[in-house]
């Protein structure tokens, strides 16, 4: 089995898209609102979205980036229903579910002075180690409050 993407969820795609684009690099591979009828080129018609959401008339911003090494994100924004928030601390560590999508980088200190220079809420104030793991990491927030960790092998 391979990893295919990860889905975020978002309340704002355009500034879900300057973190993963303008930031960490990633670009557009396709973008529309869906439903998009039922054409071979489309990705899902009004009833299948309506059963994936479970609301009638759902509709939604969808977008997929992928960067330079074959990684792929999905970004998603309800329009209908709107979004709606999910409370930090029901993102942090406490609770079931993922809480945190981990990179691999290179030059983890220039990554941590650019994450912190762009302005995003940070977990720690410093890269910290894992010395068991041979890592050194650091973590921070997109403005969902979904937890983002760069990682650098020593």
């Amino acid at each position: 089995m391979q990893f295919n993407h990860i889905c975020f969820m978002t309340s704002d795609v355009e500034k879900s898209k300057k973190l993963w684009c303008d930031l960490l690099g990633f670009h557009v591979l396709t973008e529309r609102v869906i439903p998009d009828g039922d054409g071979p080129d489309s990705y899902f018609n009004q009833q299948t979205l309506d059963d994936i959401f479970h609301v009638k008339n759902s509709k939604s911003i969808c977008v997929v980036l992928q960067d330079d090494e074959g990684t792929s994100i999905e970004l998603e924004q309800s329009l209908n229903p709107a979004p709606k928030q999910t409370p930090k601390e029901e993102l942090q560590y406490l609770n079931t579910g993922v809480h945190e999508v981990a990179l691999t980088v290179t030059n983890i200190d220039e990554w941590f002075e650019k994450v912190k220079a762009a302005g995003y809420e940070l977990q720690t104030p410093y890269v910290w180690h894992a010395k068991g793991l041979y890592v050194r990491s650091f973590l921070f927030y997109d403005h969902d409050n979904n937890m983002i960790q760069l990682v650098e092998y020593d």
